[in-house]
């Protein structure tokens, strides 16, 4: 019998090469439509202000009324996310929010009320203009709060032109219906690199549902891989 210690050990060694493998799949370049093509430069796009801030959360809405598309970019944690970032309670949401989920949604409450801030004025956005289509892109917190906005376009137009790229994404599910998992994996791509510890949450119970596409080198785990030139390097890499 091992001792003690050295069970620990080894549960945490084994923990992390599991992490290791699922994180370490092939990376190739990936286009999704026209306007989502996954570089560099669509990274950096996302990243620029000036941003439209409600409460604490950064947001942009911009709108193509020649090409009819309304673009969504979540902003990354800025300052006096840290306490929403690290808030890992679970909240459900409104009953009125998804009234077909029977109150089962879970949500990181965190994330819940950085996209509650500025729930009305994009629902109310997506209402005037019911005949256009909605490109989600963010990252960092961006990439969480807004799948919950993905969630909510779903719930109310679910035959709606919607899909998303994220990149570097923390996990705001602790429960969603079969169903649901699977429309948010047919709309949302999800790109980080390997060794990007934010993308782990799903070690404490949070999930998210998606295509990943993974970057970078695997064996590159430092400097930290969330920092915004490490991403940027390993998206030049593809």
């Amino acid at each position: 019998m091992l001792p003690r210690k050295k069970k620990i050990i080894l549960t945490l060694i084994i923990l992390v090469y599991g992490i290791f493998a699922v994180n370490c799949v092939t990376t190739e370049p990936f286009t999704h439509i026209d306007t989502f093509n996954i570089n560099s430069d669509h990274y950096r796009e996302i990243r620029r202000g000036p941003w439209e801030v409600i409460g604490k959360t950064d947001y942009q809405l911009i709108f193509d009324h020649d090409e009819k598309i309304i673009h969504l970019r979540g902003g990354e944690t800025g300052k006096g996310d840290n306490a929403d970032n690290f808030d890992f309670r679970t909240r459900r949401p409104a009953e009125d929010w998804f009234p077909d989920t029977e109150g089962v949604i879970k949500i990181h409450y965190g994330f819940l009320r950085q996209y509650s801030a500025v729930r009305g004025t994009l629902l109310d956005a997506a209402y005037q203009y019911p005949d256009y289509a909605i490109r989600v892109s963010g990252y960092s917190l961006g990439s969480s709060w807004t799948q919950i906005f993905l969630m909510d376009v779903i719930t109310h137009w679910p035959d709606r032109d919607v899909h998303a790229i994220l990149y570097s994404p923390a996990n705001p599910w602790r429960r969603l219906p079969k169903k649901y998992q699977l429309e948010l994996e047919k709309r949302t791509i999800f790109v980080y690199p390997h060794w990007d510890p934010v993308t782990w949450m799903a070690v404490a119970g949070f999930h998210r549902y998606g295509q990943n596409i993974v970057i970078g080198k695997w064996w590159r785990f430092l400097p930290i891989q969330h920092n915004p030139r490490q991403v940027i390097r390993a998206l030049d890499e593809i």
